[in-house]
């Protein structure tokens, strides 16, 4: 068979790649086959076999263009900034962002449906990476917002960047449901909670009182 134009590759592989992720992030890995993405990308399975190996190379093709998203509206801007406290806030401002970036309109639950199989065993492990990636972030700003003097955290502060993960797949798992302005008052709600619990100055509260 002859190859097709470079351009002509690239689109198709565009396509296929927006159709597996949409796909994945609605059913989750088993809810999804080969045969369902070919037929959402109007593509027979042999093409897609062209630029995957199979379904767990595509997912995980998939989940990292997840992380990516989660990476460039949220955890990127919050490592950025040399203001622990600071970081958080902006952490906050691009969970906003985020719920509201249409590469994740239609949801990405799926994502978080993983089974446990020797097949899967690759997509557990890069999912936990970077939950612990994500959570070593979160945990990093809030230590450097405790040195400054700005938070006082005590001995929560590990289990506060666990919880704050946690409460984000809180979020992500009905945003198929909810819109993005249902989704933003309880994003305020959560940062002006955690402001007022921990924040020393009110300058602080005030930043997330815009949220």
């Amino acid at each position: 068979m002859a190859r097709k134009p470079a351009h002509l590759q690239e689109d198709t592989l565009g396509t296929l790649r927006a159709h597996a992720f949409e796909l994945f992030g609605r059913f989750g890995y088993e809810g999804v086959s080969i045969g369902d993405i070919a037929k959402g990308a109007k593509l027979s399975k042999g093409a897609l076999y062209w630029h995957f190996p199979g379904k767990e190379a595509l997912y995980l093709d998939c989940l990292k263009r997840l992380h990516d998203i989660f990476n460039e509206d949220v955890f990127a801007p919050m490592r950025q900034s040399p203001d622990g406290a600071l970081g958080i806030v902006i952490m906050f401002q691009g969970l906003v962002r985020l719920f509201a970036d249409p590469r994740i309109q239609h949801g990405v639950a799926g994502y978080w449906l993983i089974p446990s199989t020797p097949e899967t065993a690759e997509l557990i492990a890069a999912q936990r990476a970077f939950e612990s990636e994500s959570q070593k972030a979160i945990a990093d700003a809030l230590r450097r917002g405790v040195a400054a003097g700005q938070l006082d955290l005590g001995d929560d502060l590990e289990d506060m960047a666990r919880a704050i993960i946690s409460l984000i797949e809180a979020f992500v798992l009905p945003m198929r449901h909810l819109t993005p302005d249902e989704i933003r008052p309880l994003i305020g709600v959560l940062a002006r909670t955690l402001f007022r619990a921990y924040a020393k100055g009110e300058q602080l509260t005030a930043l997330v009182a815009r949220i």
